[in-house]
């Protein structure tokens, strides 16, 4: 039987849904590290509405799960985690059975839009399974991965003098800032998710100081980054530092813009070695910041894939940002 429940912090199920995100994703392209605190991160409400969950367990064992995250705002979106089933529990139909359910729910309340975390195009017994239920296309983007192995040794030419890049200040303000930067960046992020644009980097449990990095010229801040670390998790996983957003001021010149990405980008990278992260990994579907990462030592690991319910409105990924939509990935049966 499936269980339909509301999400709060517990340290047993996080972790059981942590066992359960990396089996799901360990040998395939997105393989990362997934802990407690990760899976906390992601199933953090953004607004007053507890996050849905779909569990299914078996013998005392939790083999699948599927998570609804609801939007802030009727102008937001939603995002929805899974269904994930453990390997030794596929082509039992659990994963439909799931989607199923999480598809009635979302029936029951219009107006509500939401969109799928990202599915690895090589992965494709997770994106057939949102085609079979009718689902739709609504957007992609690209996972990239680069190795951290003497990056300072190798660095491309990074701010050029006229613009700095650092690290955020004790008790700097930064509410209007990083609003302004989003709701610029990310028109579809609608008005309240763009204002607590810093409330929700720094509520992550991942966030440190040291990885939220801004770009200043003689205008003030032209940009910023967001760089989580996250220690590994299973076998021979290497700690990873994930560039979890990057936002340009839309007023820029192009090739001033271009000038704050790789700025933001080298720092970005830095900031991981310092972590002790050994691997980088972002996903992204602006050209020119892809462009950005190429040059950096970034390679295409997997494209991936987003779907929306058929019939639900669903607002499609914007140019403008690095947005891994922190993804735990899926892996259905």
């Amino acid at each position: 039987m499936i269980d339909v429940v509301d999400y709060l912090p517990d340290p047993d199920l996080d972790a059981e849904l942590a066992e359960l995100g990396y089996a799901a994703v360990h040998g395939w392209p997105d393989q990362r590290p997934v802990t407690p605190a990760l899976v906390r991160s992601h199933l953090r409400p953004t607004g007053t509405t507890a996050t849905t969950l779909a569990l299914y367990h078996q013998g005392g064992r939790l083999l699948a799960a599927a998570a609804l995250r609801w939007p802030a705002t009727l102008d937001a979106t939603g995002r929805l985690w899974g269904p994930v089933v453990h390997p030794s529990a596929r082509r039992g139909g659990l994963g439909a059975a799931l989607l199923s359910t999480i598809a009635d729910i979302v029936a029951a309340h219009p107006g509500i839009r939401v969109t799928t975390d990202g599915i690895p195009e090589t992965r494709s017994c997770g994106w057939s399974l949102y085609e079979r239920a009718g689902w739709r296309g609504c957007g992609s983007s690209r996972l990239l991965r680069r190795a951290l192995t003497n990056y300072a040794a190798v660095a491309f030419d990074a701010a050029p003098p006229t613009l700095a890049v650092r690290m955020i200040q004790p008790g700097e303000y930064l509410d209007q800032c990083l609003a302004a930067l989003a709701s610029g960046a990310r028109p579809d992020l609608g008005y309240a998710t763009a204002r607590d644009t810093y409330t929700r980097w720094t509520a992550d449990e991942r966030y440190t100081p040291n990885g939220l990095l801004l770009a200043k010229g003689p205008a003030g801040v032209l940009g910023a980054a967001l760089v989580y670390p996250l220690t590994h998790y299973g076998p021979g996983e290497p700690p990873e530092a994930l560039l979890a957003d990057l936002l340009t001021a839309s007023h820029l010149d192009p090739a001033i813009a271009a000038e704050v990405r790789t700025a933001l980008v080298d720092a970005a990278l830095r900031a991981g070695v310092a972590m002790g992260a050994a691997v980088a990994r972002t996903v992204v579907d602006d050209p020119g910041l892809t462009a950005t990462l190429l040059a950096a030592g970034f390679e295409v690991a997997d494209h991936i894939r987003y779907y929306a319910p058929r019939g639900v409105e669903a607002v499609p990924a914007v140019a403008g940002t690095a947005s891994t939509r922190d993804n735990l990935s899926v892996a259905a049966a």
